[in-house]
């Protein structure tokens, strides 16, 4: 059994918009906000000092896109030269992670060891490639599935890395990287295009083809379904098997366009609708571990008034 116990607006740094990208089970929130500049910053909220920009580079524009369990976050930011770095910010500190060659990337994920994963251009600055950080200073490229993009969207302890990566036909396929075995592709759902964005412990692994996956060794690609709508997304999965993602609810907003709410979905297969913070839409990005009986969910919703705000939901799981 799943209650809802509360839904917290995490407020913004001066702008009208804050999205929320990962939550560990401290509850500390990492995202990004405009700030009274219109700005893209990135941000760290915690219940005991609120929202504060994190500074991570140099330049102007930052993201904040990960935590990890001891507090590391991972991004990207503008280097103040013209390019846009990965980054992981560890005790305040923040490193420039560098690219594949070009002047962009990105991190997206990090994990409990520092070990980071996201996106970079290569050389030439054309493709796009999924990276992996296994140790500083060592950036891997992992390759594609034939065609010329890929990106890593998350990383477990144990450093295996998911995300997509283009076939050679130009298709999106969802991948499940290791050190052992390279880039596996893990199919699709009736042959749409797929992506992997969340990967636990386990190795069991949540995206979307058309609708929302999940992913195991034993089962291969499964079809979560709906809230009733026709399409779905899973973006996240934590140990117990808890996924977060949104979902079509079969409804139409107030312009005529089909209604999204975030979902959480239990072990036994519930579908769970958490609704939003008084709009139309929502949209989870990550789930925590349990912690004191509790799940923390980051989510980014409409408002009353259709501004888009970062929000923390809090679960207690029952007996």
């Amino acid at each position: 059994m799943v209650t809802e116990v509360s839904i917290q607006d995490l407020g913004t740094l001066g702008g009208a918009v804050s999205q929320a990208k990962a939550v560990n089970r401290q509850g500390h929130v990492v995202g990004t906000s405009r700030d009274a500049l219109g700005r893209s910053r990135a941000f760290l909220w915690t219940a005991e000092l609120g929202i504060a920009d994190l500074r991570p580079l140099s330049g102007v524009n930052s993201s904040a896109n990960d935590i990890s369990e001891p507090g590391e976050i991972a991004g990207g930011g503008d280097t103040g030269f013209g390019d846009f770095h990965a980054y992981l910010l560890s005790e305040g500190t923040g490193f420039d992670l560098g690219t594949l060659g070009g002047n962009e990337s990105e991190a997206l994920a990090v994990n409990r060891l520092g070990q980071v994963a996201g996106h970079s251009r290569t050389r030439g600055g054309v493709a796009k490639h999924a990276f992996f950080v296994p140790e500083p200073g060592r950036m891997l490229d992992l390759g594609s599935l034939g065609g010329a993009t890929s990106i890593a969207h998350d990383v477990n302890d144990g450093g295996e890395v998911t995300g997509f990566a283009e076939t050679s036909a130009g298709q999106p396929h969802a991948f499940l990287w290791t050190a052992a075995n390279g880039m596996r592709d893990l199919g699709t759902l009736e042959g749409a295009p797929s992506m992997a964005l969340g990967i636990n412990n386990c190795g069991e692994v949540v995206g979307a083809s058309a609708r929302g996956f999940l992913w195991t060794q034993q089962a291969g690609i499964v079809d979560l379904g709906t809230l009733g709508g026709r399409t779905s997304c899973a973006s996240d999965v934590n140990d117990l098997g808890y996924v977060v993602g949104v979902s079509q609810t079969g409804e139409a907003d107030a312009q005529g366009l089909p209604l999204t709410h975030a979902f959480l979905r239990t072990p036994d297969a519930r579908m769970l609708d958490l609704g939003t913070l008084g709009g139309q839409h929502s949209s989870p990005a990550a789930v925590s571990e349990a912690h004191g009986g509790m799940l923390r969910i980051a989510v980014h919703s409409h408002d009353a008034t259709a501004r888009v705000r970062a929000v923390l939901w809090t679960v207690r799981l029952g007996q």
